[in-house]
């Protein structure tokens, strides 16, 4: 098994347990087991539980990245982030159903390049990420039932 492969299982594993299990109540032995894979080759690729769901949300807004990058258009950024969430509303619902949603804040200020940026743009990536961050987690609270679409037409009015 390749690092790829056995990264993956492992967060499958996981993600497949907390559909059942409180995530506080998961263990790695009960992750492992899940992904069929032994804890030393959890411990190969992950510090810790969190580590996983950490590097999972990486991972999905890495996808959206190079999503965006193909689109090419600054004006698209806000509509393509909320279809992403959309498209992978199954893991973040999740996510916040653990109560984990505080991850994604994490997550999205991670993937933000605040080097060489000056003050004001730093407070406006980071004002973006918490206003982001705040609609998302409102639509996770409501079972996000509406479309991304849908959101953005709340926008607009």
């Amino acid at each position: 098994m390749n690092k790829s492969y056995v990264s993956q299982q492992i967060t499958y594993g996981l993600l497949e347990l907390m559909e059942k299990v409180p995530f506080e109540e998961i263990t790695v032995s009960q992750i492992a087991r899940q992904a069929q894979v032994g804890r030393a080759s959890f411990y190969r690729h992950f510090s810790s539980k969190e580590e996983v769901i950490r590097q999972h949300l990486a991972d999905l807004l890495r996808e959206w990245g190079q999503e965006f990058e193909s689109l090419g258009k600054f004006e698209e950024l806000t509509p393509s982030l909320l279809r992403h969430f959309y498209k992978h509303r199954k893991s973040y619902l999740l996510l916040h159903r653990s109560g984990l949603s505080h991850s994604l804040l994490d997550a999205i200020l991670d993937c933000m390049d605040f080097d060489g940026k000056s003050d004001a743009e730093i407070y406006f990536l980071n004002w973006y990420a918490g206003g982001l961050y705040g609609v998302v987690e409102e639509w996770m609270r409501r079972g996000m039932q509406e479309t991304a679409e849908e959101i953005l037409e709340h926008f607009s009015k």
